[in-house]
């Protein structure tokens, strides 16, 4: 029995052992090969990172470091001494900016740079964090280019037609408009700044702004643009110019051209233009100006040419006009002027154009504008003129253009051949109280008439078949346009018909 309970004991102990898995006995050793092999890569990734970090810092004098550009919420820059150079950030107020203001506000004030939405703030902005060119702040350019750049600003250059090199890296002497060349001002490799060479100028300095016309300008004219002292041009027509022309701008003593024609310009004309004696051409024509017309402008004696038509200019011209001797072009039409004509004139007087159409200007022809032997087109019609045309005009020799049309003007008409007939192309005196015989046999052997318009008035005669002929369409540049007559007391059979004030329709071509 004994042996027996051996031998099944045995058996057992031998089953048992056949159930344990085979790979048992190694399972230590697996165990600590896997340890040693994590180890082994914690360890290696470890010095991969610190190599890393060392290359980069080996690295770091010869390579910029970028500095990380802020998402939604800008953060404060670091805190530093002084700024060295323009940090790429947009965050709050730098100290180079802070410095760059406190240089400009001499210039704006400093109330502009408290509004970030100002043309002011945003110039300075950009001059002391974007400006690609990087102007020292004390560079004698500095404040130039900041001006430029707050016309920019403030004229909503992002949406100009044409505004090729404007805040690039450019210089501001090269941007569109300043770019180019007029009397006195700019050229070959100096864009629109003074040549180096300029004895009249100070070298680099801005003296022409041409925006030319139609450019899509909006907003108002800074008074910062009065410190460009060298400027000699400036043409800003037909877009959305507002407010009035800055006071500051009368400082522009070297200015020989002012072209604001176009826009939606008030106020008055800056007095603060008197005695400029360079200014010859100023285009102040289709604006908004309200106020009385400018005495400044009679103190000009080098202006040549004068368009203030379509305005609301109130108040009298002033006399001092004649004085004017190179006054060649002098129109105001459409405005609200009263008062006399100007009435001192001679034969020094280079007037050529003289229009004042549309005002209220009352009394006689001024005697003294017939010493103006060069005249060639006066133009006032409907205003409240009054008298006979002088016999002083009869000797106009070089007269092409006479309109007196609605009016109050009485007499006759020169029965006899004068200078005044000679050259006349167009005539129009309709509308007023001129009696007698009309002068027909003084047009019919010039080619030169175009128009002759002489209804409502008091006129008599005959309307000559030579001068019907000449209402041919085919005699295209000898043609006689326009022939209108009162047809009840002159006789016509080719003319535009009136009667009792009004048009007799089927009449005339």
């Amino acid at each position: 029995q004994q042996q027996a309970s051996s031998q099944a004991e045995g058996r057992a102990t031998n089953e048992n052992q056949s159930t344990i898995p085979w790979y048992s006995k190694y399972q230590g050793p697996i165990t600590i090969v896997l340890v040693l092999t994590i180890i082994g890569l914690v360890a290696a990734l470890v010095a991969v990172l610190v190599n890393k970090n060392s290359s980069d810092n080996d690295g770091g004098s010869n390579k910029a470091l970028a500095a990380p550009q802020p998402a939604s919420s800008p953060v404060d820059p670091p805190s530093i001494s002084f700024p060295t150079s323009r940090p790429t950030g947009t965050g709050q107020p730098t100290l180079l900016f802070e410095a760059t203001i406190k240089k400009l506000a001499p210039l704006s004030g400093e109330e502009v740079f408290k509004d970030n939405s100002s043309p002011q703030y945003k110039a300075a902005k950009w001059i002391a964090e974007q400006d690609l060119l990087d102007l020292d702040i004390d560079d004698p350019r500095f404040e130039q280019r900041y001006i430029m750049a707050l016309f920019y600003y403030a004229m909503d250059g992002d949406n100009w037609k044409q505004n090729q090199k404007w805040l690039s890296s450019k210089s501001e002497c090269e941007w569109f408009g300043i770019d180019g060349f007029s009397a006195g001002c700019g050229g070959e490799d100096v864009g629109g700044c003074i040549k180096q060479s300029d004895d009249v100028g100070d070298y680099d300095r801005i003296c022409r702004i041409g925006m030319g016309r139609l450019n899509n300008l909006y907003g108002q004219i800074p008074s910062e643009l009065g410190q460009l002292s060298e400027m000699r041009y400036i043409e800003i027509q037909d877009d959305y110019v507002t407010g009035t022309i800055p006071e500051s701008l009368g400082s522009w003593t070297k200015l020989h051209t002012l072209l604001l024609g176009g826009n939606f310009l008030e106020g008055g004309f800056p007095e603060t233009f008197e005695d400029n004696e360079m200014l010859g051409t100023i285009f102040i024509d289709r604006n908004k100006f309200d106020g009385s017309f400018p005495n400044a402008i009679a103190t000009l004696k080098n202006l040549e040419w004068l368009d203030a038509e379509n305005n609301t200019f109130v108040g009298t011209m002033p006399d001092g006009i004649g004085n004017l001797k190179s006054l060649r072009i002098l129109n105001v039409n459409n405005n609200s002027l009263t008062g006399y004509l100007p009435d001192s004139w001679d034969e020094k007087n280079a007037i050529e154009d003289f229009e004042v159409q549309d005002n209220k200007f009352r009394g006689p022809l001024p005697e003294s504008l017939a010493k103006a032997k060069w005249l060639k087109d006066f133009r006032a019609s409907r205003n409240q003129l009054t008298g006979a045309i002088p016999t002083s005009y009869y000797g106009f020799e070089s007269l092409e253009e006479l309109y007196l049309d609605e009016n109050d003007f009485v007499g006759e008409l020169p029965q006899t051949a004068e200078p005044f007939y000679g050259g006349l192309q167009e005539l129009s005196i309709h509308s007023n109280k001129f009696s007698g015989r009309f002068p027909v046999e003084h047009f019919e052997d010039t080619l030169r008439i175009k128009v002759l318009s002489l209804h409502n008035n008091d006129l008599t005669g005959i309307i000559s078949t030579n001068i019907c002929d000449r209402r041919d369409a085919s005699l295209a540049y000898t043609q006689l346009n326009v022939l209108t007559v009162d047809c009840d007391k002159m006789t016509c059979s080719c003319c535009t018909c009136y009667e009792d004030g009004q048009l007799v329709t089927g009449t005339g071509s």
